[in-house]
């Protein structure tokens, strides 16, 4: 099989720049290439091989396939990743307050009206006034991700910390602090001509340092609030305390899911080329064994050493530098990938179909709402379903031994096959590396790990049913093998086995987009990620809420609530999304 040309094959990931604008590089030399890179070697291609403990390259393409998007940052609230990025020219901006003055200091301000209106606090005194503003120039942004605006203990604010004090101050994670925060913030980051900060919580904010540049008032109207009841106020927060404000945190967690998956939220536009990671193994080596044996819901950096925390100084400078005294930034990529898209193709590719997969193999298992007894007609199925994902990468070279050469228990025969779908998206990116920045190194090596251990799962089951005769793999199938015994073949303990390794594989990687609500929420309801500040049972009473960080020391893990397992763990479920909102606490 020849597959297709060079340059059909970058087309997909060349052919826009980091920010989705036209390539404008200069045409660059690739070499020619007449078929797949298959350059076997057993120890590198070996099938039985599995990542090391200590690999991250699954925890850096997840963390950068789910920036900017709403539901993975609320399940890994505790984020790794600092991105600079722009707010383009024309881009609303939305602010609720009790006034209609324009704040002289760095403020809060929201990208969806949904997230402002519940500002609009002490509204029977000052009225409830809601401003839009405009970005009249890119506005320069770095972005925390995970839910950085999560006022919780644990973790998710950890990265602003080491921004601006090199250390993290869990006695500034509460709400009466966050000026001060933002402030500090602002402060740092006049060095940069940073304009603000990018933050997740229930939706997406900006965190403003000056509201009287870059941005024009568009316009200032005072709402109606004859059919809303005021707000207890605490902490400049409005404390839900009615059902007209249910409905106005409905309001905002609907706007937030908008943004739930791929693209998420596209009106801030980062660039890939300068992300730093703290599942960089080579920056921050200190962070292994932090990391060693902890659920990933419990990653944080708060033990990273000194002197990785001078290289993240240095890095941090190195990659803002060029945001100072630029007047317009252009984000592009120099080699010209859109890494973005490139790493969604590897989730399109194989979320669905391994999803299946693993819905097929569950059928053994007799609890399970598929429990099929018919265990030939399960492996044919699970086999199909392999054979689909590696249709592109099965070489006709690759055979295995027939009945008079032997076993071959290493599956070494099915190497060519492991390589070729392993190698790619990435090996076509190799002629422009010479362009990459340090960040798009770490860019193309988790990508190139993560689709290696996916295709080595998915080659190895493929290889272990032809081996078995599986069909229908034709022209691979071997000779005189099993499958033709029919149904009194044993197929349960291959069928076991295969289960293993792809719930293995899944947990692995850890993709958000397979966190449902199961069974599917009804009509009336939305499928809804508990997220701050709503987590117990009352979600109108924000005081019993793990939200404000004075909390003292009330546990080891500096947890609010040990005993609150939504806390800690956070799982779907379904709530109503039409009146009455009872949220089915």
């Amino acid at each position: 099989m020849t597959p297709a040309p060079l340059t059909s094959l970058v087309l997909l990931g060349l052919s826009t720049s980091a920010l989705g604008a036209p390539f404008s590089s200069s045409p660059i030399a690739t070499p020619p290439r007449t078929g797949p890179l298959i350059e076997v070697d057993v120890d590198l291609w070996n099938l039985s091989a599995r990542p090391s403990v200590d690999s991250t390259s699954h925890l850096v393409f997840d963390t950068v396939a789910s920036l900017l998007q709403h539901w993975p940052n609320t399940r890994y609230r505790n984020g790794h990743n600092i991105v600079p990025g722009i707010i383009p020219v024309g881009t609303l901006l939305y602010r609720g307050q009790s006034g209609q003055e324009i704040s002289d200091q760095p403020d809060w301000i929201a990208m969806d009206p949904e997230h402002s209106r519940p500002f609009c606090a002490n509204f029977e005194t000052f009225g409830c006034w809601h401003l839009s503003f405009v970005a009249v120039r890119p506005l320069k942004m770095l972005y925390f991700d995970g839910s950085s605006a999560a006022k919780m203990q644990g973790g998710p604010m950890d990265t602003q910390d080491y921004v601006t004090w090199n250390a993290t101050r869990p006695e500034w994670i509460n709400i009466a602090s966050e000026k001060m925060r933002i402030v500090e913030l602002c402060n740092w980051g006049k060095r940069y001509q940073l304009d603000g900060f990018y933050r997740m919580e229930m939706d997406f904010e900006i965190m403003l340092c000056n509201f009287t540049s870059g941005i024009q008032l568009v316009s200032s109207v005072q709402l109606n609030t004859e059919f809303t009841e005021p707000k207890e106020i605490l902490h400049g927060i409005p404390r839900p305390s009615d059902r007209g404000s249910l409905r106005d945190n409905y309001q905002v967690l609907q706007a937030g899911s908008w943004h739930n998956f791929y693209p998420g939220e596209g009106r801030i536009k980062l660039d890939l080329t300068r992300l730093i990671s703290f599942y960089d193994t080579d920056l921050f080596p200190s962070l292994v064994p932090v990391r060693s044996g902890v659920d990933r819901l419990q990653h944080h950096i708060s033990g990273i050493s000194d002197k990785d925390v001078q290289v993240f100084r240095a890095r941090l400078d190195e990659v803002l530098r060029d945001f100072e005294n630029t007047p317009g930034i252009q984000l592009d990529s120099t080699s010209g990938i859109d890494w973005r898209t490139l790493y969604q193709v590897i989730v399109d590719r194989y979320a669905d179909r391994l999803e299946m997969l693993r819905y097929i193999l569950n059928s053994t298992d007799p609890t399970a709402e598929n429990y099929s007894k018919n265990h030939t007609q399960t492996v044919n199925k699970a086999m199909f379903r392999l054979h689909l994902m590696l249709t592109a990468y099965e070489d006709r070279t690759a055979h295995p031994p027939t009945m008079d050469s032997g076993v071959d228990k290493d599956l070494s025969w099915a190497s060519p096959v492991y390589q070729y779908c392993a190698t790619t998206h990435t090996s076509a990116l190799y002629p422009f590396k010479s362009l990459f920045t340090k960040s798009e190194h770490l860019l193309l090596s988790a990508l190139e790990g993560t689709n290696r251990e996916i295709c080595r799962v998915i080659v190895r089951l493929w290889a272990e049913g032809i081996e078995a005769g599986v069909p229908p793999v034709l022209p691979l199938r071997p000779i005189g093998r099993g499958y033709d015994d029919g149904p009194d073949v044993d197929w349960l303990p291959m069928l076991k086995h295969w289960k293993n390794e792809v719930e293995g594989l899944m947990s692995w990687l850890g993709w958000s987009i397979w966190l449902k609500c199961r069974p599917t929420c009804g009509m009336e309801e939305t499928c809804y990620l508990p997220t701050w500040p709503w987590f117990k049972s009352n979600p109108l009473s924000i005081s019993e809420a793990p939200l404000l960080g004075d909390f003292g020391a009330a546990g080891d893990d500096n947890d609010p609530d040990p005993d609150n397992e939504e806390w800690r763990n956070p799982l779907p479920r379904c709530i109503r999304r039409l009146e009455p909102f009872d949220w089915n606490f």
